[in-house]
């Protein structure tokens, strides 16, 4: 069974074979990939410079060398078709250059500025075709710029057929205002033909060869690597970055690769990014600086070709509190009691640095199977670390605040000042969420649950729930949901010695972690032979 990839808790889970997710890559024909997206702008904008100096270049060069052209430059039409495609260019540009739109608009915009520049195209050079008629123009150039929008602009083949069809159909539409309105002198039928069927069947090709570039750049992209990995196949998505199962490229060592999806960075503004693109940096440097075994082990950092920011870390088997307690419901004392002490370790040696997580939460603590010890806590997203007596530089969104509210402590959610003792509350909250299945608090909205954290005092959690909770545990539970930080254990340590010194809690050991995952997650047990056979193999 798959287990659910927290993206922003850095989970990551090995679900069994059968139900591995693989690459999106030609299943999403029906949108463009978001780093294809994230292409579209600079393409654009480059067709848009070439497009511009040759219509200045071409208009100031036939001015001198085709005495012809002069009779019609002063005509409306030829006047209005130059702003066309000198504007529309220029408005691709400045676009481009301020950056305010999001790439899927900016798909958009590229399609409408294909029609604008066909039909500017098509009327000059019906306009042209009316001094010296219809063959002493030539092959319409419509035809060629179709084929270039649709090779050069990354979009899905049905939506380039359809811009291509629309932009082909510029050539008749012209013709048909010029004879309304102008009164133009009207063609013959074997003139229409051959003067617009080569660019309705260039139209139609351009679905063909739009077809094979966009799935060439769709293999590319699931093809990528980041740095030293190469990515394998997609484990989970979230609101802000995807999660790979990759493979070092020379020692074959399987990794779990982060990264942030671009179309995040593009939709935001500035300021969001820039906090985004720094909380990916901080949780990167602060996890590399750790090495508690119960914190995710990082391997590399980095920004790949494409420029998407990634990180490497440690491929983890298992699953989230959040998923443990949705799949099995609350958990025996003891066990909780293993878990947090683990959780503890990891928490003394950040705090020993001066670095607070204020993110703990169930969905950041990692159950893993890791070798052959079962129940092995890691602590997962120090994306909001922040050093206790770092400047108040600001990583969060406005109308956002930092941290979780069902396992916030009192002073996060006041704006009060605070220190280390807020990881403590939120591991109490930890807590008392493994003995009952349920939140401290249950409230209606995120809001109200920040200021039952701050009024409300919590229930017993031996009143929530059937199995039995010692009391000794229970009191050191509400110990660490105190509303006065002074009246909580003042460190993980201290968290860690009590919780090792309770009366009545009989010890979770190696032998009930292990029987346990046998029977309740024997897929984490099915391979284990073949995985010693490719390690052999590899190994030689």
């Amino acid at each position: 069974m798959v287990e659910r990839v927290r993206i922003n808790g850095m989970p990551v889970i090995c679900p069994a074979p059968e139900n591995l997710s693989p690459p999106t890559g030609f299943r999403s024909r029906t949108r463009v990939p978001t780093e294809l997206l994230g292409k579209t702008s600079s393409r654009l904008y480059w067709l848009a410079i070439v497009v511009l100096f040759s219509t200045i270049i071409l208009v100031v060069a036939r001015h001198f060398l085709d005495p012809d052209l002069r009779a019609i430059e002063k005509q409306v039409t030829f006047l209005l078709d130059i702003g066309l495609l000198v504007f529309s260019s220029l408005a691709v540009i400045v676009t481009h250059r301020l950056g305010f739109l999001p790439a899927s608009r900016v798909l958009e915009l590229g399609l409408l500025y294909e029609v604008l520049v066909g039909f500017g195209l098509a009327t000059l050079e019906f306009t042209r075709a009316q001094v010296d008629g219809p063959s002493s123009v030539g092959a319409s150039s419509l035809g060629m710029w179709i084929l270039a929008f649709g090779i050069f602009v990354p979009n899905t083949p049905i939506r380039a057929l359809i811009g291509a069809m629309v932009t082909a159909s510029a050539g008749p539409v012209s013709y048909l205002l010029s004879r309304w309105f102008l009164k133009f002198t009207p063609w013959d039928g074997s003139e229409l033909t051959l003067w617009f069927a080569p660019t309705f069947l260039m139209a139609g090709w351009t679905y063909f060869l739009s077809r094979d570039i966009f799935h060439m750049e769709v293999e590319i992209r699931d093809a990528r690597a980041m740095g030293s990995y190469s990515l394998e196949r997609l484990l989970g998505k979230g609101g802000m970055g995807e999660v790979w199962a990759g493979r070092h490229r020379r020692l074959c060592s399987g990794a779990a690769i982060k990264l942030i999806r671009p179309e995040i960075l593009i939709q935001k503004t500035g300021r969001e990014a820039h906090v985004i693109r720094r909380r990916f940096e901080q949780e990167a440097r602060a996890t590399a600086h750790l090495r508690s075994p119960h914190t995710v082990a990082m391997h590399d950092f980095g920004v790949s070709e494409d420029g998407s920011f990634y990180y490497a870390m440690e491929l983890l088997e298992g699953l989230d509190l959040e998923g443990l307690i949705a799949r099995f419901g609350p958990q025996p004392a003891p066990r909780v009691v293993r878990i947090l002490r683990q959780v503890c370790d990891s928490l003394s040696e950040a705090h020993g640095y001066g670095l607070i997580h204020r993110d703990i939460k169930p969905s950041n603590v990692y159950l893993a199977r890791l070798g052959l010890t079962c129940d092995f806590v890691k602590v997962l997203d120090f994306g909001l670390v922040k050093a206790e007596n770092a400047s108040n530089t600001r990583l969060t969104l406005d109308g956002t605040t930092a941290g979780t509210p069902a396992y916030m402590a009192p002073e996060l959610a006041t704006g009060a000042a605070f220190d280390s003792r807020v990881d403590i509350y939120s591991l109490g909250c930890v807590g008392y969420f493994l003995l009952t299945g349920l939140p401290v608090f249950e409230e209606s909205t995120p809001v109200a649950i920040a200021v039952a954290h701050v009024q409300k005092d919590p229930v017993r959690p031996s009143l929530r729930t059937e199995l039995p909770v010692p009391a000794a545990l229970e009191a050191l539970i509400m110990r660490c949901l105190a509303k006065n930080p002074a009246d909580r254990p003042q460190s993980a340590t201290e968290l860690a010695h009590d919780l090792g010194h309770l009366d009545g809690v009989v010890g979770w050991h190696y032998e009930d972690a292990e029987r346990w995952w046998r029977l309740n997650l024997p897929e984490f047990f099915a391979s284990e032979k073949s995985q010693a056979t490719e390690a052999l193999s590899l190994a030689r």
